[in-house]
């Protein structure tokens, strides 16, 4: 049995506003799919320790790959999280491991020199990091995450994209990626849809289940001897002689080395560095389990799809074969139920043969978004932070953390991006004044 929800508005590929409602199922809930599928491992109820060598501010994908490059090296490591662990966005993603950057490895070399060049082999490394973390090609055994590397349909919502689009395929091909162009007249090879002008298909992009991704990864950091302490929220990083002392809400540690890996959920714990960072929303619904043949009239190929929008659409199927579709209306804050109202209708704009199928799941959670759309790498008095992937950290984030472990074990040198300016965002106070006006901009370019 199914119920409709009160009606919403959504958007079709073409810009055009349509009245929906969302079909859900008797038993659907605001909650994550993923994390309702996933239990994580226990964590700690107390700091252990008065010091430790290094102190991870952040539970998700970063700081857990972080503290297990510290902790299998021999340095003792706590992890502390405001929220339970598995709350945050490692776990509310999408599952698309894709090693990308806002630009392409010609666009970067060209503004950023050797840097440039540096941060797209750093962003195909962090790529091969989690396959083999998954796999178990780095001898550890593999993480049970589903994973399965389908690749990549990126599609031209418009017309105005496809010159764009044959661009990136060249570009990408001369730096040796294994992509290529699809002609509009051959999507219907790639999706079950008519609603695109033509895609680019990468092969190097991953599928996970990101619940398991995390919490893989959070056994790994305690296996090999690192603390979590979850609910244990951070109050203050304060430098001192010769490390940080930390304040929490269960008391106080000093650390001689601070990571800060907190993301889209920085806060006034470090100012510095949430002024740095914008957190913007971003929601994800899930069908119920589809009939096999609807789903293959939808994905024939199984490829992780995204379009070209600013406020973009991207869906996939699930390894338990569900749709998840995921996107946000505009930049301003809106409640889950709206935001899985607009989703719906974009949905079945998108795939016709899905109207009607109910929505078991809808949920959301924030994007780390920076004011030059890439990822950052530094320091504040003295602790060591990586932030801003920009909705595409599964790969990156991962990575960054494990680079960061590295760094402060005295066995790497800092990744690429920590190399560039991390610019505040201006009157970031005001936001809430000025993106509306930003969104409508968006909004009326995705409608060329």
């Amino acid at each position: 049995m199914v119920r409709l929800s009160r009606a919403g508005r959504g958007v079709g590929p073409a810009g055009r506003f349509a009245a929906v409602s969302a079909v859900l199922a008797e038993d659907y809930e605001e909650r994550c799919l993923w994390q309702a599928q996933v239990d994580p491992p226990a964590t700690a109820h107390e700091l252990p320790a008065d010091s430790v060598d290094v102190l991870v501010v952040g539970a998700g994908i970063c700081g857990l790959a972080a503290a297990d490059a510290a902790a299998s090296r021999g340095r003792s490591v706590v992890v502390v999280d405001r929220e339970p662990l598995g709350w945050g966005a490692s776990s509310r993603n999408g599952g698309m491991v894709i090693p990308e950057l806002k630009a392409g490895p010609a666009a970067l070399a060209k503004k950023y020199g050797t840097v440039g060049t540096r941060m797209h082999e750093e962003v195909v490394e962090a790529f091969e990091f989690v396959e083999a973390s998954a796999t178990g090609t780095d001898g550890r055994g593999g993480i049970d995450c589903d994973w399965s590397v389908p690749g990549e349909l990126y599609l031209a919502h418009s017309v105005h994209h496809v010159e764009h689009l044959r661009a990136m395929t060249r570009e990408l091909s001369d730096a040796g990626e294994a992509v290529h162009f699809v002609e509009r007249n051959d999507l219907h090879t790639e999706i079950g849809s008519e609603a695109f002008v033509g895609g680019v298909v990468l092969e190097r992009t991953g599928a996970v289940h990101p619940a398991k991704l995390h919490a893989g990864l959070a056994r790994r950091a305690m296996a090999s001897g690192a603390v979590v302490c979850d609910r244990t929220a951070v109050e203050s990083v304060t430098a001192e002689r010769g490390g940080h002392t930390v304040r929490t809400t269960r008391g106080t540690i000093r650390a001689n080395d601070v990571i800060i890996a907190t993301n889209a959920a920085a806060d006034s714990a470090v100012p510095e560095l949430e002024r740095r960072v914008l957190p913007i929303g971003s929601f994800i619904i899930a069908t119920e389990v589809l009939d096999p043949e609807l789903a293959a009239s939808v994905s024939p190929t199984g490829r992780m799809m995204v379009d070209t929008r600013n406020f973009l659409a991207y869906w996939r199927l699930t390894p338990d074969g569900r749709l998840a579709f995921g996107g946000r209306r505009n930049m301003e804050p809106v409640e889950i139920a709206e935001a899985r109202d607009f989703l719906y209708g974009r949905m079945v704009d998108i795939h016709p043969q899905l109207a009607g199928v109910p929505i078991r799941y809808a949920w959301g959670g924030h994007v780390a978004m920076t004011l030059d759309r890439l990822p950052h790498v530094g320091q504040l008095d003295g602790a060591w932070y990586a932030t801003g992937c920009n909705g595409s950290g599964v790969a990156l984030n991962t990575w960054l953390g494990h680079r960061l472990g590295l760094v402060v074990c005295g066995e790497a040198a800092p990744p690429a991006v920590a190399e560039l300016r991390h610019r505040p965002i201006p009157i970031r106070s005001l936001r809430s004044a000025y993106l509306p006006i930003v969104g409508r901009w968006f909004s009326f370019q995705d409608a060329r």
